[in-house]
């Protein structure tokens, strides 16, 4: 590259080449005095001419510029020299393939050293050149990049379709299940009807009826037939005792009038001996008809437990659901069978394909046939439900998982399934529960209800029953609960009263609910009464009743109907008994008495419920053992009791 310094006259436009450093001027080129002689129409000006021969392989050239005005002259031939400074005129440098990212020194005139402006553009050929591998090598990656997710896409795709044809496979897997386990429970139900019964109906009134089974057949029969010897072998056993007596006191008599006491008479001794007989043949017959009894008191509980499978399975044929093989996006959950039924709604185990678990589907019904009041009242129950229930996070709480329409007149939400049955089915069986195993249950309830009581907007469930407590492991052994159901349960908002840690509202849906488990207070239909927590506490009371004794406190045996015409809770709700029998602890009795207390001021809340020593203890301290062993070891607290128990309301 070669830089030149060139002197244009504004007169004729001719170019003279200045002399640089070490150089002699030519002949013919004019010197700065005569240079001012010559007309002029204005000051010489100077243009740097740059040669740039090849940069890189691209080719460069210089185009004409426009002269500019110089401002003094330059002294060229000495360096030490100092004159005007010119005006500078640079003529712009036209590069192909190439363009620098901002003007350097050299090319406005600054710098005349070309080692400088050749060092620049070197750099930036280099910079150019790593740029050029870079994007290269980012092409390159883009491209296998590319390539991978197409691969990747590819797979997917592959993988998508597989999942799709193994969810198919799953659901007429699970469709097939279905109707084999419809099948199967209607042939369980058609062979216990021989053995524990059916209902008919009466052919001159249509009532119906229970006709007892061959199994329940035979034990009346065999307890006849040992009522029968019993009396019999009773009667003999009479006779042989005063025949006993007679010949006891002929003997007696008959020792009195010899002075030798006589042998014991042969009469005697075979009367000694048939009494004893008879009494051991009384004892073993007694024993036989105890254990008769008993078996006819399980078939009774298992005979319940029937009667509700019977209910089940004929709701279940008169569902339409029963036709319906699937229902959600993509026929996602597989109805099963049908768990419950209601007065506006209907629950169904049914198998998710996507997630590959079972639930609960429970299925809303809103009939075009009610009314706008029955419509907007379902609908706010049906709304209160899902709200409240969206919110609960506990383990002893039912999760809900979907909710999504079906038609335009039915809604589903899907909840977390309970492998095992419920508490009132597993009660119908048994009868009774240990303590240890009572108290295993109850704390779990109360550990549910206190958090429910803990929320922001306070939670009454109303409608706490043994239906509404499941047991969630299909082992029996296993009593870890879930509650559920939360249809009629209150949201204490911004109505409330009372202290904050048992807030009440205003009860405005009497009538509902079930009876025997609410407590005095819901029955008072002289004013609108203010209920709080303490309801669920109260129905706790009755539960925990009912599973250690085998029935509930109150208005046992009577119906809904009359239990509400009559007042039966109000009436006898003030006079609380415990059978003798089972023996339960003494803590317990207090506990209950403590729930079930009329007076709602004197009733615990439900945190004073968990504070109970009963309930916070680590492990159980019954006065009495249990009748088949101890379940003690089972018995965790799911809360953590409060180290100061809270103080009573006034």
């Amino acid at each position: 590259m070669e830089v030149t310094d060139t002197l244009v006259s504004p007169a004729n436009g001719k170019r003279q080449r200045a002399a640089g450093p070490g150089s002699e001027a030519p002949a013919d080129a004019p010197s700065a005095s005569n240079s001012s002689a010559e007309p002029s129409n204005g000051p010489p000006t100077k243009k740097i001419v740059v040669d740039v021969d090849t940069l890189s392989g691209s080719s460069r050239h210089v185009g004409p510029s426009a002269d500019v005005p110089a401002t003094g002259a330059v002294n060229t031939t000495s360096p030490g020299a100092m004159r005007p400074k010119p005006s500078v005129e640079v003529e712009p440098i036209i590069v192909e393939q190439r363009r620098l990212k901002q003007p350097t020194l050299a090319i406005y005139g600054m710098v005349s050293d070309t080692a400088v402006f050749r060092k620049e553009l070197a750099d930036r050929d280099a910079q150019i050149e790593d740029l050029r591998e870079k994007t290269t090598q980012l092409e390159q990656e883009l491209e296998r990049r590319g390539t991978q997710i197409s691969f990747l896409n590819t797979c997917t795709e592959e993988l998508e379709a597989k999942i799709k044809h193994y969810q198919e496979v799953l659901r007429a897997e699970m469709l097939d299940s279905s109707k084999k386990g419809q099948a199967e429970a209607r042939r369980v139900l058609h062979q216990q009807h021989f053995e524990l019964g059916h209902i008919a109906t009466w052919p001159s009134n249509g009532r119906e009826m229970w006709v007892e089974g061959n199994i329940m057949r035979q034990i009346i029969f065999e307890l006849n037939e040992a009522n029968t010897r019993r009396e019999d072998l009773e009667a003999r056993k009479k006779t042989a005792q005063r025949t006993l007596n007679q010949l006891t006191r002929h003997e007696k008599d008959r020792g009195e009038d010899s002075a030798v006491a006589p042998d014991v008479s042969e009469p005697l001794m075979r009367a000694q001996e048939e009494l004893l007989l008879l009494t051991t043949e009384l004892t073993a017959l007694n024993n036989r008809i105890a254990a008769t009894r008993q078996k006819k008191d399980d078939l009774e509980h298992e005979k319940k437990a029937f009667m509700k499978e019977i209910r089940r399975i004929t709701d279940e044929d008169s569902s339409e659901f029963l036709a319906v093989p699937a229902i959600g996006d993509g026929n996602r959950y597989v109805l099963m069978n049908l768990l419950g039924k209601g007065g506006f709604s209907e629950v169904w185990k049914a198998f998710d394909c996507v997630d590959g678990q079972y639930v609960a589907c429970k299925i809303h019904r809103v009939s075009r046939d009610w009314s706008a009041q029955t419509r907007g009242h379902y609908l706010r129950h049906a709304e209160r439900e899902l709200e409240i229930t969206r919110q609960l996070d506990h383990p002893h709480l039912t999760r809900l998982y979907q909710v999504f329409p079906l038609s335009d007149s039915m809604f589903v939400s899907v909840m977390e399934y309970s492998k095992g049955t419920d508490l009132d089915t597993l009660l119908k069986r048994c009868h009774t529960l240990k303590e240890s195993d009572a108290r295993l249950v109850l704390v779990q309830v109360v550990s549910a209800l206190r958090h429910l009581a803990s929320l922001e907007n306070p939670i009454i469930h109303y409608d706490l029953k043994p239906a509404n407590v499941l047991m969630h492991s299909e082992d029996p052994s296993v009593l870890e609960i879930k509650i559920t159901d939360f249809g009629l349960s209150k949201i204490i908002g911004s109505g409330r009263e009372g202290p904050s840690d048992n807030p009440s509202i205003e009860l405005t849906s009497q009538g509902t609910g079930t009876y025997w488990y609410l407590p005095p207070e819901c029955f008072d239909t002289a004013s609108t009464p203010r209920i709080s927590n303490k309801v669920d506490v109260w129905s706790i009371g009755v539960i925990f009743y009912q599973m250690l004794f085998g029935r509930r406190p109150f208005a046992e045996g009577e119906s809904q109907r009359k239990i509400w015409q009559e007042k039966l809770i109000v009436s006898s709700a003030r006079n609380l008994n415990f059978p003798d029998t089972p023996k339960v602890s003494h803590d317990a009795k207090s506990l209950i008495r403590h729930c079930l207390s009329f007076n709602v001021n004197e009733r615990y809340d439900i945190f004073q419920l968990s504070a109970d020593n009963y309930i916070s203890k680590r492990t159980s301290t019954t006065k009495h053992k249990d009748r088949s062993g101890s379940t003690a070891s089972m018995v965790a607290p799911a809360m953590g009791a409060p180290t100061t128990r809270r103080q009573r309301e006034p």
